[in-house]
């Protein structure tokens, strides 16, 4: 069974971790969401509280697939949080595992060095030249292993282009028609 990490932080924007949570879960993914603070709940953007039982401190990543980056306020302490940076670069180098970041969690990730070269999306009001590679405006962007997505509205395409990385995209489109995200 592939297993997918999002990490979670106080801030955290609801339908960029939920929508993949979720989606993931039906195909078959162990989710898990890993909290970035310690904590055994965190606050979304919106006030959306959440159950969080999986802390940062003792994670084991090496056992990951992927590693999910969501958006929000809450992608400012994931980028405070130097073990994150370092798992962060640690997926973007390493082509067997999947690293996929979403709307501030995409800019981040740009931050880091990790788009240099490469195609991808965040929203666009923080995509920087700095990032290095083609900023696309699209919903979500697949390059290689990274996957990336603009921001809510990308929320489900975001989704779908992981499960499609982690699975296939028979599953990825099985799962349009029977949440009939494709009708």
């Amino acid at each position: 069974m592939k297993k997918a990490a999002i990490l979670i932080a106080d801030g955290f924007e609801e339908i960029e971790t939920i929508v993949p949570f979720d989606l993931l879960k039906r195909a078959g993914i162990l989710v898990e969401l890993v909290n970035v603070e310690n904590k055994k709940e965190a606050t979304g953007a919106n006030g959306l509280i959440i159950e969080t039982p999986i802390e940062l401190r003792g994670f084991d990543f090496e056992t990951t697939d992927a590693l999910i980056i969501p958006g929000g306020p809450g992608a400012q302490i994931l980028g405070k949080t130097p073990l994150v940076e370092d798992e962060i670069r640690h997926f973007g180098e390493n082509s067997q595992k999947i690293l996929g970041a979403i709307c501030a969690g995409s800019a981040l990730v740009g931050s880091l060095g990790v788009y240099k070269g490469k195609n991808y999306v965040c929203v666009p009001d923080l995509n920087e030249d700095s990032f290095g590679g083609h900023f696309e405006k699209k919903h979500a962007v697949v390059d290689g292993h990274l996957v990336s997505g603009i921001s809510v509205g990308g929320a489900f395409e975001f989704a779908f282009d992981l499960i499609e990385k982690l699975v296939d995209k028979k599953a990825a489109d099985k799962l349009k028609k029977e949440t009939c995200y494709k009708l």
